[in-house]
Order: structure tokens, then C-alpha cells, then sequence
């Protein structure tokens, strides 16, 4: 009898160690990986109803109610003029950025040249070259290229091997030559060696002549909201959406079974529903996390709803946790692959938290002062990361030069040689 308590318990056990596992998976995964678990659920046991909820689309920045617009999916353009509206760019040069989005050839390229742009849209050749390195700033990266060079260029961004330089010069200087296979001449011009130059040979290969064609075959999804943040009357108010925590039902012509005096109808929806049950509970207490987490991260990041990027506080997982009584695992779970829609535009929600880098100065904000000051300098006179850094220190962040230059190569900014106009 001893043995058979012991069995039923460790039995009992399992079932609650299988459901929890279950509970803490839901609330880790993304909505659309969610969906996509929940329709497969559904085929599986047809007792069982899952309408996959209308996700909401990207809001803008001005937009009265996110809740306007349906997502659906995005061509290239509409998905780099949604980019760009999140960039927070001045009127003129957002005109500009999202008319150029419209202006791309097949390659993804400007389908004519950036001055005749200019004159065509009146601005001056500083807003037109702001907008074109906006627009250059997206993805895919190498997109509004000017030429084959420049697009290739672009692309070498994020190419943080020693290789680059190599890399830029037969880029900008031996295009025929690596076409012809003179890798010799190539090394000789240069003063390397022949393996360095089939290195960075190797790497331009796997760069995209034409970005658009990548990304032409299947339209590009958007990014979808799971957390929206409005004000209303003064107060920041927060709600998680359907796509983030759906519903699943059992049918309504199943239900009468529940109550059957049929023992064998009763035990067959009985043990469907248990199944069925975890997953109903494991998405409410993937909601009430959610928005648990959400009230938290306004209540701490209430300068970044107010200014963007630039006004994010510096912020630990475990500081939400100790907040609303959980453990830190519980909320790097509840923001990993999550989107907050707020007027400030759509942001991750695990960008809201960011180490500290000078009293008060979380390293998003200093990143994005950063930006600010690189985008109102003169364009003639471009600020030098050590000028940067003099600026940032008198608004009591202090940096040293070198960690400027780290966040303005994560930000894709050239150095001040290589914006000079």
C-alpha cells in the first residue's frame, strides 16, 4: 500500500513537473512561434478550437491608436519605410528617406542619381545625403546603393575581421581584377600576401550584388506587437494583446459531452481537456506575466515613452524581478522575443534593459545621444569621437574615446574622416 502512495506521488510529480515545463516553454517562445505551436495542437486534437488572432501592425510614432491597422505582409519598401519611421528622423529628412524607399530598381538600388533627388524634391544636399544614409542604414543590408562599389561597401558594416581593410581596397580598387582572377596582381598592389587577398576574396563572395533580389523571393513579415503602451488622461496604461495570449476553446458541439451520462464519452473529452488545460493555463500565466512585467518596465522606463531611445534608464533583470516578486529567469523568459508598441514606435522589450555606462546613463541612451550629435554636426566640419565624448562628458556621461568609437561602429556611423562632405 506504501508502495502504491509512493507511486501515485511520484506520478503526481511528473504531471506537475510535464506542466510546468510546458508553462515555462509558452512563455519564453515568440507569439508567432505560439501560433504556429497552437494550430499543430489543434490538428492534433480537433475537439479543440484555435483561431489564430490578427496580429496588430507596426505602429507609428504618431499614430492616435495602434490598433487601427491589420498587419499584413510587407514588401521591401513598406518594410524599410516602417524602419525608417522608427529611426525618429527630423520631418524633412524622413521626406526624403521614404521617397527614396520608393525610388529603388530591382537590386534594391537608387534608381536614379541622389542630386537629381534633390533638386526633384527641393531640400537641400544635407538633407538629401541624411535621408540616403538613413535609408542605407536598413536592412537588407546594402540597400540604397548608388552602384555595385558602394553596395558591396555598405555590406561591410558589420564585418568586424581583420580582413576589412583588405576587403575595401580590392572593393573600392580591384573589382576587374577579382572578376579576371589576378589575385597575384591584387597582392602585389596592396602588399600582402596572396592568402590574405583569397581570404577577403572569399568573404566578398558571400556578399549580395543586388539585396533587394535576396529578400524578393517571400514578402517580408512585420514586426508585430505583444505589449501596447498608450496614455490616456495623463496615465500610462498597458495591454497585452490576443496575438501574444490567444484563446483556445474547446468546440461548442463538443461540449455537451463534458456532462454525458456516457461514461466512455466523459472519459474520452475528460482526457483531452487535461492536455488541453495546461496549455489553457500555461497562456494566462504567460499574459499575466506579461503584463506584470510590462507595468513594471513603464513604471522604470516612463523618459524613454516620453523622449525614445535617448531617455532609456539604466536597468537589470533582476531589478523587474524583486519588483513583481519573481525569479530573473522568469522575466528574461517574459521579454526574450517580445514587442512593445508604445508612441515612441515598436521596440523589443529586452532593449529596455541596458547596463549602466556613467551615473544615470544606461549604454542605449549614450548610443543614441551619440547618434543625435553625429546627425545635427556639420556635415563640414564632422565632431571626431574625442569631441564626441567632450560633449557627452558635459551632460555628465563619460565615456572614454575608445568606447565612443565602439558605439559608433555598433551604430554603422562612419568615422568623422569618412562623413566629412
Amino acid at each position: 500500500m506504501q508502495s502504491l502512495g509512493l507511486e501515485l506521488a511520484m506520478r503526481q510529480e511528473l504531471r506537475l513537473t510535464a506542466e510546468m515545463r510546458l508553462s515555462l516553454h509558452v512563455l519564453a517562445i515568440s507569439s508567432a512561434d505560439l501560433a504556429e505551436e497552437l494550430e499543430r495542437f489543434a490538428e492534433e486534437e480537433p475537439l479543440f478550437r484555435y483561431d489564430r488572432p490578427r496580429p496588430i501592425s507596426a505602429p507609428r510614432a504618431d499614430d492616435v491608436d495602434p490598433l487601427a491597422r491589420v498587419s499584413s505582409p510587407l514588401t521591401l519598401a513598406e518594410a524599410l519605410k516602417q524602419e525608417l519611421r522608427l529611426m525618429r528622423l527630423p520631418e524633412p529628412v524622413l521626406r526624403v528617406a521614404l521617397y527614396l524607399a520608393d525610388d529603388l530598381d530591382e537590386r534594391g538600388y537608387l534608381a536614379e542619381p541622389l542630386d537629381a533627388v534633390t533638386a526633384r524634391l527641393g531640400v537641400t544636399p544635407d538633407v538629401a545625403r541624411a535621408a540616403l544614409d538613413a535609408l542605407q542604414s536598413c536592412d537588407p543590408p546594402g540597400v540604397g546603393a548608388e552602384d555595385l562599389e558602394s553596395c558591396l561597401l555598405l555590406q561591410l558594416r558589420n564585418e568586424r575581421a581583420p580582413i576589412r581593410s583588405v576587403m575595401e581596397a580590392v572593393i573600392r580598387h580591384h573589382l576587374v581584377d577579382l572578376a579576371e582572377g589576378r589575385l597575384d596582381e591584387i597582392a602585389a598592389a596592396l602588399s600582402t600576401s596572396r592568402a590574405e587577398v583569397e581570404e577577403a576574396v572569399r568573404r566578398i563572395r558571400r556578399l549580395h550584388p543586388a539585396p533587394a533580389a535576396a529578400v524578393a523571393a517571400e514578402p517580408v513579415a512585420p514586426l508585430v506587437p505583444d505589449v501596447i503602451v498608450r496614455q490616456v488622461e495623463g496615465e500610462w496604461s498597458v495591454e497585452v494583446t490576443d496575438w501574444a495570449a490567444p484563446r483556445l476553446e474547446l468546440r461548442a458541439e463538443y461540449r455537451h459531452l463534458v456532462q454525458s451520462a456516457d461514461e466512455e464519452a466523459r472519459r474520452f473529452v475528460s482526457a483531452r481537456l487535461k492536455r488541453a488545460s495546461w496549455w489553457m493555463r500555461a497562456i494566462e500565466r504567460r499574459r499575466m506575466t506579461l503584463q506584470m512585467v510590462a507595468q513594471a518596465l513603464v513604471r522604470r522606463q516612463t523618459a524613454y515613452l516620453e523622449r525614445g531611445p535617448v531617455g532609456i534608464r539604466p536597468l537589470r533583470l533582476a531589478d523587474i524581478a524583486d519588483e513583481i516578486g519573481v525569479h530573473e529567469s522568469t522575466v528574461s523568459r517574459a521579454v526574450k522575443d517580445k514587442i512593445l508598441a508604445s508612441p515612441q514606435g515598436l521596440v523589443r522589450m529586452e532593449r529596455l534593459f541596458s547596463v549602466e555606462v556613467a551615473p544615470g546613463w544606461s549604454q542605449e541612451a549614450a548610443k543614441a545621444r551619440l547618434a543625435e550629435l553625429v546627425r545635427a554636426e556639420d556635415k563640414a566640419n564632422p565632431l571626431s569621437d574625442q569631441a564626441i565624448a567632450n560633449l557627452l562628458a558635459e551632460e555628465g556621461c563619460t565615456l572614454s574615446r575608445r568606447a565612443i568609437a565602439k558605439y559608433r561602429e555598433a551604430l554603422g556611423i562612419p568615422n568623422s574622416f569618412q562623413r566629412k562632405r
